[in-house]
């Protein structure tokens, strides 16, 4: 749970939203992403933002002579994946729990 923690306060960032958006199926380098930010952002920042992702695991780097690539972690966004698709039917689902005195959570669960 706590890795989940992290990678949802690393994507909780637009800029990383974003750079993760670009990096769906492709290797890129800071230059190519710091093109994409126009000149919002500067190459420290994004390599920052890299850096933060990289260190959660959602991004991995190669290198290719003086080049770094950047791409996606899949291991990372399958727990992501598997978090959502263990709630998501649980969203529709409106269950009333008796009133609080009669219930303990236990666990993350109402016994």
């Amino acid at each position: 749970m706590e890795n989940l923690v992290t990678i949802f306060k690393v994507l909780g960032d637009e800029s990383r939203l974003k750079i993760v958006k670009m990096l769906l199926g492709k290797e890129l380098c800071v230059c190519d992403i710091l093109d994409a930010f126009e000149t919002e952002k500067t190459q420290p920042v994004i390599s920052h933002h890299l850096k933060t992702l990289k260190n959660a695991g959602l991004v991995s780097d190669s290198r290719d002579g003086k080049w770094i690539y950047y791409s996606l972690t899949p291991k990372a966004f399958e727990v992501v994946g598997n978090f959502i698709s263990e709630i998501k039917p649980e969203l529709y689902s409106k269950e009333r729990v008796a009133p609080c005195s009669s219930n303990r959570i236990v666990g993350g669960e109402f016994k």
